[in-house]
């Protein structure tokens, strides 16, 4: 574990830039990925599928894998921000200990979600009260895939939370393009070519994710030749509950995020499928904005991590103002085009007219909350860089929870349209209690202290 980006030093921009441009480009790439998917998914209909039920079918399972998400993050967040602190301490021994038991942690985790979803998806679809049998078939093929192997998932992403920490996002890039690649050949091959549908799509996925986790392994032996990865014998108590201690208020959040979300899908299978493949698809262009803002927000966390564990206060202010100068102006743009092409960003993933109107109703209305996810983003990655993870969630939960009465008051005047406007109002009143907590914590920042692990009785002789 010696290769090691250090961004405690040098200009802080380009130090900044060259940190965030490779997680940019995995994020574009991952935007990639998930429109490939919907854009095959979308043209089943030349295989005997219905193309709007299918879309609504993968449209409901994402918001599974979402909620397994929180559980990934837990460890991810955790270990790339004890990860990126060890580094700023320059001590190593603790970066290897953080980062062996977090790839342990994201494999019980995933093991757990595997096995939960077998056991319940059934009863995960009868959430959304589906009244078209076609979507839950379609969605029951899609799932054992998916939700079985998903511990996968949850091991790539602990290598790319190591790599993160370190500051080596390139190699993150490097082998998720890979991945992504095989994903984008795979889609067409087995979805039309094969016939094989949505079970195509599913097996393309989890192809591509194996490997993955192949390539990220193969490289993390390389540079720890002698270390057992998985080896029960490597598993330290002391590290695990740091790494929970920071992750566990983002994964509760995340999964809360994924219950909200959850009930307003209900709220929305109510106006009939046009609607829910309109806003599936919509969630898809949107991205633009919501996975950009994801891929920087891990970015700053890094960058704040490692200049906090070295104390360079100075760095981390200055760091906040030149990357929030590039992202406010990159989210006003996502917002024009949402704004003023909505049909044409719509018409290219599906042509059923009914669902390109409600589309384009939604991410017209969604154009106004562009701006307020950037700066929430933001704000997150500055606390979660210094281990104050529980504020953005404490915020996020707060205003996610608000969606509920507004989404209750609104439809019943505006129809789904109040729907999406109850995300724009959540989203506003995030950002803008974020930017307050921001204000104080920036002011205050040599108060906040980094706490060591403790190596006594840690397994880092056999870690070097």
């Amino acid at each position: 574990m010696n290769k090691v980006f250090n961004v405690t030093e040098g200009p802080i921009l380009k130090k900044l830039l060259l940190l965030a441009f490779p997680i940019l480009l995995t994020t574009l790439s991952q935007i990639a990925y998930n429109l490939t998917d919907i854009f095959w998914i979308g043209r089943v209909d030349v295989i005997g599928m219905n193309e709007t039920n299918a879309v609504s079918a993968i449209g409901t399972v994402s918001y599974l894998t979402w909620f397994a998400f929180g559980l990934i993050l837990i460890a991810k967040i955790g270990t790339s921000v004890k990860v990126s602190h060890a580094v700023g301490r320059k001590e190593l021994k603790d970066v290897n200990v953080f980062a062996t038991n977090g790839l342990l942690l994201e494999a019980f985790f995933g093991i757990v979600a595997a096995i939960l979803i077998l056991l319940f998806q059934n009863e995960f679809l009868a959430i959304f009260n589906i009244t078209t049998p076609q979507i839950i078939d379609y969605a029951l093929m899609y799932i054992p895939i998916i939700g079985g192997l998903i511990f996968i998932q949850f091991i790539v992403n602990g290598f790319v939370a190591i790599n993160e920490g370190l500051g080596q996002t390139k190699i993150n890039l490097r082998v998720l393009a890979i991945g992504f690649f095989f994903n984008m050949v795979l889609d067409p091959l087995l979805i039309i070519v094969f016939k094989m549908g949505i079970t195509g799509a599913a097996i393309a996925t989890v192809g591509s994710q194996f490997i993955t986790l192949v390539i990220f392994f193969v490289i993390y032996k390389k540079h720890n030749p002698n270390l057992k990865v998985f080896h029960i014998k490597n598993f330290n108590l002391a590290a695990i509950k740091k790494i929970i201690a920071i992750g566990l208020p983002v994964g509760i959040q995340s999964m809360f995020f994924t219950v909200i979300s959850i009930y307003i899908a209900r709220k929305v299978f109510e106006f009939g499928p046009n609607v829910v493949a309109g806003q599936r698809i919509g969630v898809q262009v949107e991205q633009l904005t919501w996975m950009i803002a994801s891929g920087f927000q891990s970015a700053i966390t890094v960058f704040i991590g490692q200049n906090f564990g070295a104390r360079e206060f100075g760095r981390i202010k200055r760091s906040i103002m030149d990357i929030s100068l590039i992202l406010i102006p990159y989210a006003l743009l996502i917002s024009m085009l949402l704004l003023f092409i909505p049909e044409t960003l719509m018409r290219i993933f599906v042509n059923d007219d009914e669902t390109v109107r409600q589309g384009v109703i939604y991410l017209r209305i969604l154009s106004v909350s562009q701006v307020f996810m950037i700066v929430e983003s933001i704000g997150a990655g500055f606390f979660n860089g210094i281990g104050k993870s529980v504020i953005p969630s404490i915020v996020g939960i707060v205003g996610n929870s608000i969606r509920i009465p507004f989404v209750i008051w609104l439809t019943a005047t505006m129809a789904q349209s109040g729907i999406w406007w109850s995300l724009n109002f959540s989203a506003i009143t995030k950002a803008l209690i974020v930017v307050v907590a921001f204000i104080i914590a920036i002011n205050h920042l040599e108060d906040f202290k980094t706490n060591r692990l403790s190596l006594k009785n840690s397994p880092e002789k056999n870690l070097s």
